[in-house]
């Protein structure tokens, strides 16, 4: 199995600043063995950026340290470990200035060995995976409108316009400790994982999601026109999307 892999950000149409970020390690030709990490970062002034290119940058880095580990049992601990890295050092950060303070990010990390996928995740940045009939969520937010949709008070189509979709309930760096969810799938040839930010997902439905994903081979073309359909309707906020493609390997 090959694994192609991209990511692309966009700032959208209505924001000043783009405070998402992605970092893609590994993978070399074609390999199944690296690492994608998406963050949406928040915040006042350009602390949001800070936040989601710190977490993004250390979190990628120490996965990459680690890469080879041989063990699957210890791939949960050492992205545990980088993870927690992260938010004590953008926690910390955030205590030594006032224009940053109470920054943080949300963060979706994929780390890819063979066909494991193994999915971190924290706020409402979120993994699905699609094949060629349907799309799957992996992860499940951590915000107030999933909490609602869970205990069955609010649909899934009513979460879609609810008035608190943006209030995420965790966040990296805004507390000293923080847990992320962990999440495996054993991924096929001829499937897609995406990660993305709350960007595309509140402006394009996940059906078109996945036609647009069906649609297009190349992984650069499928993360341009996802970006793209989020500008066409709306582009309300910043948007990224990183996606990882298993193909067949070519025997020669």
């Amino acid at each position: 199995m090959v694994i192609e892999v991209c990511g692309l950000t966009d700032i959208g149409k209505h924001r000043e600043l783009n405070e998402d970020s992605f970092r893609l390690g590994g993978f070399l030709d074609g390999k199944p063995l690296g690492v994608c990490v998406l963050a949406d970062g928040m915040g006042g002034h350009n602390a949001g950026e800070i936040a989601s290119s710190m977490a993004a940058d250390i979190v990628t880095n120490e996965l990459l340290e680690a890469l080879d580990e041989s063990d699957d049992s210890k791939i949960t601990l050492n992205m545990a470990e980088a993870i927690d890295f992260a938010n004590s050092s953008v926690f910390e950060r955030s205590l030594r200035s006032r224009e940053q303070s109470g920054m943080g990010t949300t963060l979706v990390v994929a780390y890819v060995k063979d066909s494991l996928v193994r999915i971190a995740n924290i706020g409402d940045s979120c993994a699905y995976v699609v094949s060629k009939t349907q799309i799957q969520k992996i992860t499940v937010d951590h915000s107030v409108v999933e909490e609602l949709v869970q205990r069955g008070s609010i649909t899934r189509q009513e979460a879609r316009n609810h008035p608190d979709k943006n209030i995420i309930t965790r966040a990296l760096g805004t507390e000293e400790f923080v847990d992320a969810d962990f999440y495996d799938y054993n991924l096929s040839e001829g499937e897609t994982v995406i990660l993305c930010s709350d960007g595309l997902t509140e402006t394009v439905t996940d059906e078109r999601i996945k036609e647009i994903i069906n649609e297009n081979e190349d992984v650069n073309t499928v993360a341009e026109s996802l970006v793209a359909e989020a500008n066409k309707n709306g582009g309300v906020d910043n948007i990224t999307v990183v996606v990882i493609r298993a193909q067949k390997e070519e025997r020669v």
